[in-house]
């Protein structure tokens, strides 16, 4: 048997490498958390897919996955093979025209005789050079391609982590002591099912934004519309910031025909978003997750504070998971109040 002394050094230093790891995770700016995180959620994915294709054709587990993984790569590959040429023309025209409808805007906002500006401040100082929009709009974009190699190590740990899920959880499991092993077991099941609706609302939310734009700016024929309704589809995965932000570029190709069609681009946009907030997400809703949206912006300010765009975009699946948690040990197991868990439906009584 060996001494006392050397167990206790042994479950000392297990104690303190499990704290250090779990503050390089968490600690504010590390991509390591959001990289984790991001595979998780792609894991939800695929095993709620497979779970619903597991249902309707009677498949096993592993079977169903592997399929709706198959699936996935052949809609993409599908899609950018129709899709991708026209795309890529139209996304190569917009980063041609946007620095010309920024210039524009800056002329047609030196004509007005705006009054009350003092003369100490130089106007020219203050407007945005076309030079400086370009070099932001690259920085953007490589970031983005930057990002490409976070967007393969989420891909394989997904696959993983989507592979072999009851792996993963058991081993979590020994991490917790014996009494509440049960209870956190419960725990995860309700983040994974609060994690699955949350993401088949947005991505309901996001086809249908990007329907109804297209159609929109095909109709009042603004140019690029097929680019932009993808930017205003892509962009709606961050509720609330991401629809401002989308309408942006549509504005200035908006303004490069006329003063008139960018009026007729913004009616457009506020229209998507009337019909996406007042009757799509309400029917959503009714079975997927929604959060309060004071608590999506502020969960957008304090993870685009500590992680930047990576934090913005996955802040909204974040907060979920925080409210969960929130719910489930906290206001039940705590203050033992009955609480609707994110995503579990009310009780028929």
């Amino acid at each position: 048997m060996p001494p006392p002394s050397k167990l206790q050094i042994s479950s000392e230093m297990k104690v303190v490498l499990l704290v250090g790891i779990t503050i390089f995770i968490l600690w504010p700016g590390s991509l390591v958390f959001l990289v984790l995180f991001a595979a998780m959620l792609f894991a939800v994915l695929v095993d709620g897919l497979a779970s619903i294709l597991s249902r309707l054709l009677h498949l096993p587990d592993t079977l169903s996955r592997a399929l709706v993984l198959l699936l996935l790569v052949v809609g993409v590959s599908v899609f950018f093979t129709i899709a991708g040429p026209r795309l890529t023309d139209q996304l190569a025209t917009l980063s041609e025209r946007l620095p010309e409808a920024v210039e524009q805007l800056q002329q047609v906002a030196a004509q007005q005789p705006w009054g009350g500006i003092p003369e100490e401040l130089d106007a020219e100082k203050l407007q945005p050079r076309s030079g400086q929009i370009v070099e932001g709009v690259t920085g953007i974009f490589s970031t983005a391609f930057g990002a490409t190699a976070n967007v393969f190590v989420v891909f394989f740990i997904g696959l993983y982590l989507a592979f072999s899920p009851d792996t993963y959880v058991r081993g979590m499991l020994h991490l917790t002591p014996k009494p509440k092993r049960e209870r956190f077991k419960q725990v995860l099941e309700a983040l994974g099912h609060a994690l699955r609706w949350w993401l088949l609302g947005r991505f309901a939310s996001m086809t249908a934004v990007g329907v109804l734009t297209i159609t929109g700016l095909a109709i009042i024929d603004l140019p690029l519309a097929f680019v932009l309704g993808m930017i205003a589809a892509l962009f709606s995965f961050v509720p609330y910031l991401g629809p401002i932000a989308a309408a942006v570029p549509a504005l200035l190709v908006g303004l490069l025909d006329s003063p008139l069609m960018a009026f007729y681009v913004l009616v457009v946009y506020s229209l998507v978003q009337f019909l996406e907030g007042n009757f799509l997400t309400p029917l959503i809703q009714r079975y997927a997750v929604s959060l309060a949206p004071a608590i999506l912006l502020s969960a957008q300010f304090a993870f685009g504070l500590f992680y930047g765009l990576f934090g913005v975009l996955l802040a909204t699946p974040l907060a979920v998971v925080t409210m969960v948690l929130i719910q489930m040990l906290y206001v039940e197991d705590v203050i033992q109040d009955p609480v609707r868990v994110l995503g579990q439906r009310e009780k028929k009584g």
